[in-house]
């Protein structure tokens, strides 16, 4: 429970299961109690939605009585500045409210099977036109999406939305709702929603506050259009792949920092302290700066993104891929920054991987697999995941499809390799790329479970037709990686032959706003 003294003062309230029969049907959400020898004690868990450092327990000594002259405010609304928001200047574990008018939504998207994590996506504006993008999860998203279909017809929509988190999505700002703590109002006869709709009109001079609410294209929809029919591809060098994550590289790193602008990778440029004369006493700082020279502002900072580096396995083979940030999130239901805090929390070393994500593991999907640039120059064959989907009828039905044009494509087995024709592979750092990020990673010993073989009547040279690991280190400083496994390299055929792949006795009145 959240509840509110007469100044607008929250704190986190809770009754333990032994005296929850006591106040169970006493207690009512927006109703106001005098409350006498409460027991206040420290928040020991790191969490706290009122920001509050303790924490009020009604225990089997404590008093509730009904007060009917509660002077303070009835919701107590701190409504954060939605320019604040979308710039990060308010933390991400501090709760917020906001208001606003809903100008776009997308539908309700329900395909994950747990419920609570289904979701809805709006842009509700502000008195300045400033616009923010909201994300509601669970049984809001649900009463949200059935309100929007039931009045159609009304087109000046206001919520209020108290309680929501701070979410960071491609270095912009969101608010977020927060599973049961935050609370929501739609067009509610309430002060704040009345006196918005008043300066609405007001800053309409005196118009129509209608304004048409657009409705967005699915996330989902045309999230699958890339695993159904002919599965166009976007870029003539990605390729789809239907394998099962059979683990997680370990030591690799599973996060990293980027740039809350752009997204790519940050570095630590060295930086000379000017302020020692003597040169004896010069010291160097490293600073963290982003390679785009346009996003090194005054309000330059970094955010942490997931890079986990997979094994995928089919029938044929492995091939090391790399989750990045939009999947990875998307999979384990928690963003990088606060599976990165909880695990700093328990004493982990941050150089292994959380336990969370062994949710991964022996889980079959269906990928779209993108072949960079820098694959093909560098002869690297860890690859980055653009896409995936775990639904079971489209991952089998997309298996099947490549199956059929397998059986459909020249045979790649007839003719063993020619002696000369074989290659070795080397160690060497990588980069997986996504855009124009790019992110180091480390090749690890992964491989095929077994050779690859091509047609006589190829005439192509190899590289044309294969991107492989050469012999040959472009850079000096790397050692040579030795020979993974007893067989020949893994193989990936470019894409136009590839289809696999504490207040004790005192008296305080309080209101209960969130129950």
């Amino acid at each position: 429970m959240i509840i509110m003294d007469e100044e607008a003062t929250k704190y986190q309230s809770r009754v333990f299961s032994q005296n929850f029969s006591r106040f169970h049907d006493l207690i009512k959400e927006g109703e106001s109690y005098i409350i006498l020898k409460p027991n206040m004690a420290a928040v020991k868990n790191g969490f706290s939605v009122t920001c509050q450092r303790q924490t009020i327990t009604l225990d089997c000594k404590s008093i509730v009585k009904k007060c009917d002259d509660f002077s303070g405010p009835v919701n107590g609304f701190v409504f954060a500045d939605f320019n604040s928001i979308i710039e990060q200047k308010c933390t991400r574990d501090s709760f917020f409210d906001v208001i606003g008018q809903i100008v776009s939504f997308r539908p309700l998207e329900t395909t994950n099977p747990n419920p609570s994590r289904h979701y809805i996506k709006m842009t509700i504006t502000n008195l300045q036109s400033v616009h923010l993008n909201v994300t509601i999860f669970g049984s809001q998203a649900h009463q949200m999406s059935q309100y929007l279909k039931s009045n159609t017809t009304v087109t000046c929509v206001v919520i209020v939305m108290q309680f929501v988190k701070l979410n960071v999505w491609n270095g912009i700002g969101q608010a977020q709702s927060h599973f049961d703590v935050t609370k929501m109002f739609i067009n509610s006869d309430i002060v704040e929603i009345n006196h918005f709709k008043k300066e609405l009109k007001a800053d309409n001079n005196g118009g129509m506050l209608e304004k048409s609410i657009t409705t967005l294209p699915s996330y989902s929809s045309s999230y699958m259009d890339d695993f159904k029919g002919n599965f166009p591809l976007k870029t003539e060098m990605q390729f789809p792949l239907v394998g099962s994550i059979m683990n997680i590289r370990q030591n690799l790193p599973w996060y990293y920092e980027a740039c809350y602008k752009c997204g790519s990778r940050v570095k630590n440029v060295p930086k000379t302290n000017l302020s020692y004369t003597a040169p004896d006493k010069m010291e160097d700082s490293v600073v963290i700066k982003c390679k785009n020279a346009a996003c090194n502002d005054s309000n330059f900072h970094t955010v942490i993104k997931y890079i986990i580096p997979i094994n995928v396995q089919d029938h044929t083979g492995t091939i090391g891929l790399t989750l990045f940030d939009r999947e990875a999130k998307r999979l384990l239901d928690i963003s990088a920054f606060e599976l990165k805090k909880i695990h700093a929390a328990a004493g982990d070393s941050l150089h292994l991987f959380p336990n969370q994500m062994n949710v991964l593991e022996n889980r079959k999907f269906a990928f779209l697999v993108d072949i960079t640039s820098y694959n093909v120059i560098n002869y690297n064959n860890i690859y980055t995941v653009v896409k995936l989907i775990e639904d079971v009828s489209i991952v089998s039905d997309f298996e099947s499809k490549l199956e059929v044009m397998s059986v459909q494509s020249a045979s790649l087995n007839e003719v063993p390799l020619q002696s000369d024709d074989v290659v070795q592979t080397v160690e060497k750092d990588v980069i997986s790329q996504t855009d124009e990020s790019f992110t180091p990673a480390t090749v690890d010993k992964s491989s095929a479970t077994s050779s690859m073989k091509i047609s006589s009547d190829l005439k192509r040279n190899l590289h044309d037709i294969y991107d492989v690991d050469s012999g040959i280190d472009f850079s000096s400083t790397k050692s040579k990686r030795k020979s993974v496994g007893d067989g020949n390299p893994l193989l990936v055929p470019k894409v136009e032959k590839l289809f696999y792949f504490g207040l004790t006795n005192k008296i305080i009145w309080l209101v209960l706003v969130k129950f």
